[in-house]
């Protein structure tokens, strides 16, 4: 359940990332994957990206994998990316969730990633992009 009573809301699951990001969008009918990781199934991570070049790392913290996600791979060698730390507590540890807000022929136009801190339950979204190509079934897999 999300509590908005605080200027930053906050979550008690990672489910909430969904609701949180269907409110910060305004996108009620936003399509929003969870993030899991491929080699051990761990849900939570740490990120780094880059907002201004659409790029995002995530880092499984319980088997250390790391992935670049969506269709960050080209660039990510040459983004400045910065690890992302929670504005309350300053953790580095999230649940991940992306959202798609898709056009009218089911390709994604817009990314936003979606997050959840595990100490302090704050939710938060530090990325976003538009997408302008097609088709975009490829970049969605990749998370």
């Amino acid at each position: 359940m999300i509590d908005k009573t605080k200027y930053f809301w906050t979550g008690d699951s990672a489910d909430d990332i969904t609701e949180y990001l269907q409110e910060y969008t305004e996108l009620p009918d936003i399509d929003v994957k969870s993030v899991v990781c491929h080699e051990c199934g761990g849900n939570i991570f740490e990120l780094k990206g880059d907002q201004d070049e659409n790029a995002v790392q995530i880092k499984c913290s319980a088997c250390n994998r790391k992935k670049i996600i969506l269709d960050c791979e080209e660039i990510w060698k040459e983004v400045s990316h910065k690890t992302i730390k929670c504005p309350i507590c300053k953790n580095k540890s999230f649940n991940v969730k992306v959202g798609f807000v898709r056009r009218e022929n089911g390709d994604v136009k817009w990314v936003y990633i979606g997050e959840r801190c595990v100490s302090c339950e704050t939710l938060m979204s530090s990325f976003d992009w538009k997408i302008d190509y097609g088709p975009t079934t490829e970049m969605e897999n990749n998370i």
